[in-house]
């Protein structure tokens, strides 16, 4: 636990006096956090500390050391009104959000807007234009392009990388250790397992308090490459109820022995979209939670794990490892442990109980009739030695009853012979179950082959897919002889024989793997024989298109969508599919066309991809047209409108996938509010001129698409695109006499609507 200097003298002096450590606290407001470093932003990391200000505008900001301010910038987005101080020890603070800056400061920047004409200005100074005292005032806090009243503080290193402000001086006091949620453990290919399934599991943990420390219930079954990931956040005293904070330091131990950190220190603004990486990018998509990854994935180049590399913290359960990196599990149970810290020191450990196993593998199953007896044979794969039970059904699966155990006449082959002969409708059954209670099984049955067996629908398949493998799930409306055969073919390449698996007495699964040699349309055949002979077939067709890190193109069978990728967009091979939907546009917005769901939706990308949708042959007003992404039922959210006349395109840049439509915005923005108001009479002769104006469409993205005028001359004006409001202030006194304000908006699909008031100043 550490105090900080400066929260005392807040308490028992004056805020002028107010020091942190190396530096002076850079507002004079007690010193409490909203949020602090490397926190999730979407698409990036938090890269400051944001210093609560009690829901209030206008505390001095004030300068951390001497220096003299290098960089002001004004915008309604982003980071509104900022500034930068070069520190005479070469580091930057940066001051972001404010309200106002100090008079001399807010001159320059005036000037600056008049000579241009507008508000938005991004100021570089000399050494000499602004110099800085330690303490002295820059300017006061407000909500400027966030609409949140705080202050965002940065310091950056030489290079103007963001550094944790935290480590350097800015503490506050924080006896409050972190709380973790939830763990999850992450199948990292189609040859892993958690509890028995290829998706990420997560797993809620209660605190123990014999143990100081939060566990999961249970012990969970790991098999193949995995990672673990934690959902956790920090509390700091002054805020502790109501703001969660990001940890410091992150650590994963594996039976005692430390195998990743990850500490939030630095990163550097060109790798900020590797936050991805960092945070688990798939749950997050999936509506599961914000989770920190406990290991570093292929691309990651974030300076955040000290000497671990690409690769490490992948945990290999029961598998070796292809190289050095990562950790190596032998079969039996282990213990993950998770430690989170702040940069107080405060900690917390949460343990998961995991037991290394692979499950037991029925390979094939065989019932032949001979006789009066039944001859059962079955061959199986398990590392561990397995108990074998044949068992037999005469109502269809319903119940079971135990016909033996099976004799082993070579390695992983049982066979048992029944006497008895074969009822009418008899199923037959093997169990293999391993010594941790871990089984597989299989039904068959003999049958005769009928004569004009039908094509059969009586079978179901369902794809699920994941980012290089795709499960098939098959349902068949009858009882089967034995599990279907699957086969698969890639273009150009050989049929290949999937194996299958049996999960019901009428449910199989078998699991696709994308190929990364072939690319294009691959043909899913599924064949089965019921207990009578009959035959049934399914066919599925596979899009598979490869994007490579070289780049690539993903395009929809009727050629009206396509993403297009240049070098280095994606981090590794993705497999891609795009379907075609019938999309709804909410009110006032229709959907031109349909909508194309691309996926997986769950990879982020390295980069920008650009996603081109066609508008139908003969539409005849494209430039309303836009790119929306999906976020619901019939909610959309802009993405973009790059027109393409010639084409009879509309393109949008998308950093990962999801269902992308065209919707029509005809809807011109509302203008309402003005002030002063038609017929007012004002004694104010620099009267404050405002709008409130609002779009439901492409929105409102550009200050150009603004303009405030005053007795037809334009004014310098401030967009809150949070409050919705435009404001200006005339720099002269008005003559008496009558005015007119008119305010024009235009949305970023060229919509348009003019408002205008009269009103007299006396």
């Amino acid at each position: 636990m550490r105090i900080a200097i400066g929260f005392l003298l807040v308490l028992f002096a004056s805020m002028d006096g107010v020091e942190a450590g190396d530096y002076h606290w850079p507002m004079a407001a007690r010193p409490a956090l909203t949020s602090t470093f490397g926190e999730y932003r979407p698409g990036r990391f938090h890269a400051g500390i944001d210093l609560k200000t009690w829901g209030r505008e206008g505390y001095p900001v004030l300068a951390v050391d001497d220096g003299y301010i290098w960089r002001v910038r004004t915008s309604p987005w982003g980071y509104g009104k900022v500034v930068y101080i070069k520190l005479r020890d070469g580091r930057t603070a940066v001051y972001a959000h404010l309200s106002a800056f100090a008079p001399a400061l807010a001159s320059i920047v005036e000037a600056e807007q008049e000579r241009r004409g507008r508000y938005s200005v991004n100021l570089f100074l000399g050494q000499d234009q602004v110099p800085v005292r330690r303490g002295e005032k820059v300017g006061f806090s407000g909500s400027t392009g966030t609409g949140v009243p705080h202050l965002h503080f940065e310091l950056r290193d030489r290079n103007q990388r963001p550094i944790n402000a935290l480590e350097h001086g800015f503490d506050v006091l924080d006896t409050t250790a972190p709380t973790i949620r939830s763990l999850a453990l992450l199948p990292l290919d189609a040859d892993a397992r958690v509890s028995g399934g290829y998706a990420p599991r997560t797993f809620g943990v209660r605190w123990h308090p014999k143990k100081q420390r939060f566990d999961v219930s249970g012990q969970v079954v790991v098999e193949g490459r995995f990672g673990v990931a934690v959902a956790v956040y920090d509390r700091a005293d002054a805020s502790v109820l109501t703001n969660r904070l990001a940890p410091y330091r992150l650590r994963l131990l594996v039976d005692g022995r430390e195998v990743f950190q990850t500490t939030y220190t630095a990163f550097g603004y060109d790798e900020v979209h590797q936050v991805e990486l960092d945070r688990n990018f798939a749950l997050r998509r999936q509506g599961k939670g914000r989770f920190h990854n406990l290991f570093r994935a292929e691309g990651n180049r974030l300076a955040l794990y000290g000497d671990y590399q690409p690769g490490d913290g992948v945990l290999y359960a029961g598998t070796s490892r292809p190289a050095e990196r990562g950790v190596a599990l032998g079969m039996g149970p282990h213990r993950l442990r998770v430690v989170a810290e702040d940069v107080a020191g405060n900690r917390s450990e949460a343990e998961v109980a995991v037991l290394v196993n692979a499950r037991p593998r029925v390979l094939a199953f065989g019932a032949e009739a001979a006789g009066d007896s039944v001859r059962l044979r079955a061959r199986y794969a398990d590392e561990q030695p397995v108990e074998v039970v044949f068992e037999g059904s005469t109502d269809g699966g319903k119940t079971w009853r135990v016909l033996g155990t099976g004799r082993a006449e070579t390695e992983g082959v049982s066979v048992f012979v029944h006497r008895q002969g074969v009822a009418p409708g008899a199923l037959y059954r093997v169990r293999v179950r391993d010594p941790h209670g871990l089984e597989a099984f299989q039904t068959g049955a003999p049958f005769a082959a009928a004569v004009g067996a039908g094509t059969g629908s009586m079978l179901r398949c369902a794809l699920t897919f994941y980012p290089d493998f795709a499960a098939v799930r098959i349902d068949s409306d009858r009882l089967l002889a034995a599990p279907p055969r699957v086969t698969v073919r890639w273009p150009g390449r050989q049929e290949a024989v999937l194996a299958v698996t049996q999960r019901g007495v009428r449910a199989y699964e078998a699991l696709v793997r994308f190929d990364p040699e072939a690319d294009g349309v691959g043909r899913l055949t599924v064949s089965a024989v019921d207990l009578r002979g009959e035959a049934g077939h399914q066919t599925l067709m596979l899009d598979q298109q490869k994007v490579g890190p070289p780049g690539g193109r993903v395009r929809s069978e009727d050629g009206a969508a396509e993403a297009y990728f240049e070098s280095g967009e994606v981090y590794r091979t993705l497999f891609a599919r795009v379907v075609a939907e019938a999309a709804r546009g909410p009110k006032g917005l229709p959907a031109v066309g349909l909508a194309y769901r691309f996926t997986p939706g769950d990879v982020p990308f390295n980069g920008r991809a650009d996603l081109v949708l066609r508008y139908p042959e003969g539409f005849d007003r494209p430039e309303r047209l836009g790119v929306y992404r999906q976020v619901g039922d019939r909610t959309w959210a802009f993405v973009g409108n790059r027109l393409d006349l010639e084409k009879g395109t509309v393109a949008a840049e998308v950093t990962y996938f999801s269902t992308y439509g065209l919707l029509l915005d005809a809807l011109p923005p509302r203008v309402t509010n003005l002030r002063p108001a038609t017929g007012t009479e004002t004694g104010d002769r620099r009267p404050l001129l405002a709008a409130t104006v609002r779009d439901v469409g492409s929105g409102i993205g550009r200050e150009q698409d603004i303009s405030v005028r005053l007795d037809g001359k334009a004014m310098i004006f401030e967009y809150d695109p949070e409050a919705k409001r435009v404001t200006a202030r005339p720099k002269r006194p008005l003559k008496p006499g009558a005015h007119r304000l008119e305010v024009r908006v235009r949305d970023m699909c060229g919509n348009e609507t003019r408002k205008t008031s009269r009103f007299t100043v006396r």
